[in-house]
């Protein structure tokens, strides 16, 4: 795409905006690459209207081959599509290397799989954790699956704990432009990398969590409008940002068994 020239998608959610009657603030600042968006039920509705367009869903068949592909043939196939081939030529091994920071004392890191494992012995030892960070992770889980790793993840917090939430919010530019194809289930998508991606409101984060024992201290969404000038278009973002807390033992607040 030339420099100045218009994506579609983005020309297109553009006008969704204008048409709610809410301005491009961002733009008209030339100081500014950033700025809050402004937000109103008449963009909602347009935005639900929009995403209704789409009633198909990836059929089961796929949906579960899919889950089974090596990474390996999404990245093969990337290379024989791309014509300059950016990608085959860098396919080269790295050995680990340990950040000169990491101190073992201090710092335990580990790979597990939430929805499957059980967490790492590390997280549970000493009584847990003071505070937890979920930071773009729950999106990427199967809806039928979060639940379930959230009490994981709550059962290794500590009495008096907290669990710092940020993740993708309902009407997010990223799952407006999806086309048809890419949809899993209402509000959960599959990119054309196979991660997926679900776009959660503050409502079904706040079930979530309590349901597995926590008290919500904050629970709120991110919006913001992203310039970029080269191309004259403005990204509209919308994130969920929360804080919930493990009651204390002698809080009197009853705590939803974790196990």
């Amino acid at each position: 795409m030339s420099s100045g020239e218009r994506n579609p998608t983005n020309k297109a959610l553009e006008a969704l905006v204008e048409k709610a009657g809410v301005a491009k603030h961002v733009l008209e600042d030339t100081e500014r690459v950033v700025c809050d968006d402004v937000w109103t039920e008449e963009r909602a509705r347009l935005a639900r209207e929009l995403l209704s367009k789409d009633t198909s869903t990836i059929p089961e068949f796929w949906q579960s081959a899919s889950k089974h592909e090596p990474s390996s043939v999404s990245l093969s196939c990337f290379c024989q599509r791309n014509l300059t081939q950016l990608l085959i030529h860098r396919l080269h091994v790295v050995p680990p290397q340990k950040q000169p920071l990491y101190d073992e004392a201090r710092v335990a890191a580990s790979v597990c799989d939430i929805t499957k494992d059980a967490l790492p012995a590390d997280a549970l030892a000493n009584g847990g954790v003071d505070f937890a960070l979920c930071l773009f992770c729950l999106s990427a889980l199967h809806p039928d699956t979060m639940k379930g790793a959230v009490k994981k993840v709550v059962a290794a917090i500590k009495p008096g704990g907290k669990l710092f939430f940020r993740d993708y919010g309902r009407y997010d530019q990223a799952q407006l432009r999806f086309r048809s194809g890419h949809k899993l289930q209402e509000n959960f998508y599959v990119r054309q990398d196979n991660t997926r991606a679900y776009y959660f409101t503050t409502e079904e984060v706040q079930e979530i969590f309590t349901e597995a024992g926590l008290v919500p201290v904050e629970n709120e969404y991110i919006r913001r409008q992203y310039a970029n000038r080269q191309q004259s278009v403005v990204r509209f973002r919308v994130w969920i940002h929360a804080i919930f807390e493990k009651p204390a033992l002698d809080s009197g607040v009853a705590v939803t068994d974790a196990a």
